[in-house]
């Protein structure tokens, strides 16, 4: 989608969900979704920075933390707090290796993640195991109200 038009998070992810499942998985595959908590509508520029994010946290999810089942679940899970949109991307995968939180992220998709909520989206990015793993991401308020000003 392009243009001023605002986007609903949520639906963005249904549908990249949708075109995943239907595109990329083995039909072998069972996929359970999970969608929590509130709509955030988002500006166009913003809502596709996000979209492009969770895209690359879902194909991660896919690739890397169902090796070796043919089930899963993704979830997601939106919030605020005082300053910010929360959103919680995750799975109920195998999870990461402890060794991935000593060493320098040298995967290129996950540096662009960062990059992009943390650069262009002045937000914060953590990623952690909890029966899964689990990407959560901050965007302030403060800056969805600087980018409409600049619209």
């Amino acid at each position: 989608q392009q243009g001023d038009e605002n986007i609903d998070v949520m639906e963005v992810t249904k549908n990249i969900l949708q075109l995943i499942q239907q595109n990329m998985l083995d039909s072998h595959f069972k996929l359970e979704t999970e969608f929590i908590g509130e709509t955030i509508i988002l500006p166009s520029k913003q809502a596709s920075n996000l979209a492009l994010i969770i895209n690359e946290l879902i194909l991660n999810s896919i690739e890397h933390g169902f090796l070796g089942r043919n089930y899963g679940k993704i979830g997601l899970k939106i919030s605020q707090s005082d300053e910010a949109y929360i959103i919680e991307l995750y799975d109920n995968g195998n999870g990461l290796p402890e060794i991935f939180f000593d060493l320098p992220t040298k995967s290129l998709g996950l540096q662009i993640v960062r990059t992009l909520i943390e650069g262009d989206m002045n937000g914060s990015f953590d990623l952690y195991n909890d029966n899964g793993v689990h990407a959560k991401i901050a965007i302030p308020y403060k800056f969805l109200m600087e980018s409409e000003v600049d619209v």
